[in-house]
């Protein structure tokens, strides 16, 4: 058994806190199970998916009874990493004045079925890679990357909202996650972002990631894009009038999409009443300029979403006429000349019904 004295690694831990590292395979003299998953991952880096199939299988098939990726007593930790920099990761969060041994001392079942799901998917296999990420999870359900690994397939499969649900678990499910691989879960949550149309979220979370992760190539080519695409939809809204820019680039926003057939034939609100002069005047100006992305993120910029009342209040708003859809495609008729002032305004009686006499 080979020990490694990592002193010089203390990284500011409190006196006293003595690290012993044991690992288990040696070098010189490597165990049958090392030598499967050395061939394991050679495979997988070689494009072999058959060959790695097989091998990954043939491992998970040796999983002992209640396999679990930690385990600790009074004196010692054992964990399954699935690799050094979550090794160590794991060391630098758990700073103690107490003694204790730490053991990386076997291979991770859990990693074994990500990379299952990874053979799935080069075979677009989506449903099958699903359903190996799901048993990972059962096995370590903190860790980011099996996280990241299922935003990853909603997001293939256009699924792109629980892709973002996914990715936002991953951010946040494990305390001592590396921050490079946080990183990865914000650009995941930017690229489903992205796919829901949501470009000024999708912006913020590719900046956060970039603290974690400044030379991200693929953060900084994704922002470029947003900016040009964002770039691209106000020009679009300069030269449309807005009732018209509302029908052509419809909402995107999932919460919003939810709301808006369940406010369809309800009495109106006028939106000051709703969230007050000033705000209905930010965000019905963003509304008008920018279509249903401004509205989104000056509705934000108002009301934020961690609030427990965030999606009454934009149902409230959504009654105001100046969002409603069929007032949109009036507006359009009659600017084509589809209908008259005339007919759109007995249309508008027909729909209010025959008045009541108080």
């Amino acid at each position: 058994m080979e020990r490694i004295d990592i002193e010089s690694l203390r990284m500011g831990w409190k006196p006293g806190f003595v690290l012993i590292i044991y690992i288990s395979r040696q070098r010189t003299k490597m165990s049958a199970s090392d030598r499967v998953h050395e061939s394991i991952a050679a495979a997988l880096s070689q494009n072999r998916m058959k060959d790695a199939r097989e091998l990954i299988e043939q491992a998970l098939s040796s999983m002992p009874p209640h396999w679990k990726p930690l385990e600790e007593d009074d004196k010692e930790i054992r964990g399954a990493f699935w690799d050094q920099s979550e090794f160590f990761a794991y060391v630098g969060s758990h700073r103690s004045d107490n003694e204790k041994s730490i053991f990386w001392t076997t291979v991770s079942f859990s990693k074994l079925w990500w990379q299952l799901a990874d053979v799935n998917i080069s075979e677009d296999r989506f449903d099958n890679a699903a359903v190996c990420i799901e048993k990972g999870l059962e096995l370590e359900p903190d860790h980011p990357v099996l996280w990241i690994e299922r935003g990853y397939i909603f997001n293939r499969i256009g699924r792109h909202q629980e892709a973002l649900e996914a990715y936002r678990t991953a951010a946040t499910v494990r305390q001592w996650a590396q921050p490079a691989v946080t990183a990865r879960a914000l650009r995941g949550q930017g690229s489903a972002l992205i796919d829901l149309g949501q470009f000024s979220e999708a912006r913020n979370v590719y900046n956060a990631s970039l603290e974690l992760d400044p030379e991200s190539e693929s953060a900084h080519r994704e922002l470029e894009y947003i900016d040009q695409a964002l770039t691209d939809k106000k020009k679009q809204a300069a030269t449309l009038p807005w009732f018209l820019h509302a029908i052509k680039f419809p909402p995107t926003d999932p919460l919003t999409l939810q709301l808006m057939p369940l406010v369809q034939g309800m009495e109106s609100i006028p939106g000051p009443k709703t969230v007050g002069v000033e705000n209905y005047s930010a965000i019905s100006k963003a509304f008008l300029a920018s279509g249903w992305a401004g509205f989104e993120e000056a509705f934000d910029a108002v009301i934020p979403r961690n609030r427990a009342d965030y999606a009454d209040i934009k149902r409230d708003l959504l009654r105001e006429p100046i969002f409603n859809p069929k007032v949109h495609e009036r507006m359009s008729k009659m600017l084509l000349g589809q209908t008259t002032v005339e007919e759109t305004m007995e249309e508008i009686k027909r729909d209010r019904g025959p008045a009541t006499v108080q």
